[in-house]
């Protein structure tokens, strides 16, 4: 049988949205606000990829002025791929349920890679092709 290999990309406006639907359904909304700076960052020492967000957000006090404050959230590897999972079905985006799923940087953006049944291996001995 053959094997699939898929990409896609997603734009950090794309995965920011990801994040917030996610965050909704696990009933752990983010902070309201605008982001202010978002990308991708890949680990030195691991590979790991996540990735960053500044939020900015109007934090009121009783007895001060509202003001804005800056949050950061960074967004792990296996979060960030269950939001983007999440992000394809929502859009009926096809992803096969028993594909292996990975992340990779793409510049800016980040990819979902999908392998659905990759080969091991070369070509059995005895099985030869005429052509």
């Amino acid at each position: 049988m053959p094997s699939e290999l898929r990409h896609i990309l997603f734009r950090p406006s794309e995965v920011v949205q990801a994040i917030r639907e996610y965050q909704v359904r696990m009933q752990q909304p983010l902070p309201h606000g605008y982001v202010v700076d978002c990308g991708p960052e890949t680990d030195e020492s691991s590979g790991a990829l996540r990735f960053r967000m500044k939020i900015a957000c109007d934090e009121d006090k009783p007895s001060s002025e509202p003001r804005t404050v800056r949050k950061e959230l960074v967004i792990q590897g296996p979060t960030l791929a269950a939001a983007l999972i999440l992000f394809c079905r929502d859009r009926k985006i096809p992803l096969p349920a028993s594909a292996d799923k990975s992340l990779q940087r793409f510049g800016e953006q980040i990819g979902l890679v999908t392998t659905y049944n990759p080969r091991q291996g070369v070509m059995p001995s005895g099985n030869q092709i005429r052509m």
